[in-house]
């Protein structure tokens, strides 16, 4: 193909990618935030999040793999860029987020279906994680949007590391300052 070349192709199918994972993200957390105002997620509604939790994990995977792809075409370059080695730190947190949430939170919220979820003590122990990891999930995928659109950023990867965990732990604090006294759960 003349009119495109490969570096083209990989960063279309890249970007594809994270609008589908970035998208299926703040879509799931969407509903369910809506979910929750009655204190009961109904089946329909767990099965609109588990939807949107497909169109994470494809997007996830589509990224993860056209990144592959976009960095064999030139692997020293992109090994000196703090840009894209933070990217890769923080699409490996929300992996390791994405399973800790299908093996964790997911079967809890699946017992808990059509359930008064409140008067249960299992999930008034773990809702905090469960507010942790939909913290974690949102501004990382959002982080990597950014960083994405950026050229190049002018940190090195440390400075960036240490930027992403203060970013996190703020976002993170914010919200479980919220939910209390907001009583969002």
């Amino acid at each position: 193909m003349e009119w495109i070349d490969l570096k083209t192709l990989y960063t279309v199918l890249h970007i594809f990618g994270a609008i589908l994972g970035a998208g299926g993200a703040y879509v799931s957390d969407a509903m369910f935030f809506t979910s929750i105002k009655d204190r009961v997620i109904s089946g329909r509604e767990l099965q609109f999040m588990k939807i949107g939790s497909t169109f994470v994990w494809f997007g996830l995977i589509l990224s993860i793999i056209s990144g592959l792809l976009l960095f064999s075409t030139n692997p020293a370059l992109y090994l000196e860029s703090s840009k894209f080695l933070i990217k890769v730190l923080i699409v490996f947190v929300i992996f390791a987020n994405g399973i800790y949430f299908h093996a964790g939170h997911l079967p809890m919220i699946h017992r808990h279906k059509d359930h008064h979820y409140p008067s249960s003590d299992e999930f008034n122990r773990k809702k905090k994680f469960l507010i942790v990891s939909g913290v974690i999930s949102i501004t990382s995928w959002t982080l990597t949007i950014i960083l994405g659109s950026l050229r190049m950023i002018p940190i090195d990867f440390w400075t960036a590391l240490a930027g992403y965990i203060i970013f996190e732990i703020v976002a993170i604090s914010a919200a479980l300052i919220i939910s209390k006294y907001k009583k969002i759960f």
